[in-house]
């Protein structure tokens, strides 16, 4: 008999609240790739934590990070609304990683 543990979750389909999150952990992954190849080189450090309705949060590896970001957030939400799926984001959250400290 065959081990189901072991199958890929990316080819998983279920119903329900489990399969909800798979699709949402899909989205988002996708979503953050797409961010982080549009982002400048001195904005490296960032990547998309969370998106709530029409808000965006954004994490920064580091404190300068973060700062950088801050100067730049018109730049930021440009780059987010060109992304498919993103395009009705008005407003941006940047913080930093707190576990790295």
């Amino acid at each position: 008999m065959q081990d189901k543990t072991k199958e890929n979750p990316t080819n998983f389909k279920a119903e329900g609240k489990l399969g909800m999150l798979f699709e949402k952990a899909k989205s988002h992954n996708r979503f953050n790739s797409k961010f982080q190849s549009q982002v400048p080189a001195e904005l490296s450090g960032l990547s998309l934590s969370l998106v709530d309705g029409q808000k965006v949060f954004l994490v920064a590896s580091s404190a300068s990070v973060a700062y950088r970001a801050q100067k730049q957030k018109k730049l930021l939400l440009t780059i987010l609304k060109n992304i498919e799926g993103l395009s009705d984001a008005k407003s941006l959250a940047i913080k930093v990683d707190e576990k790295k400290y």
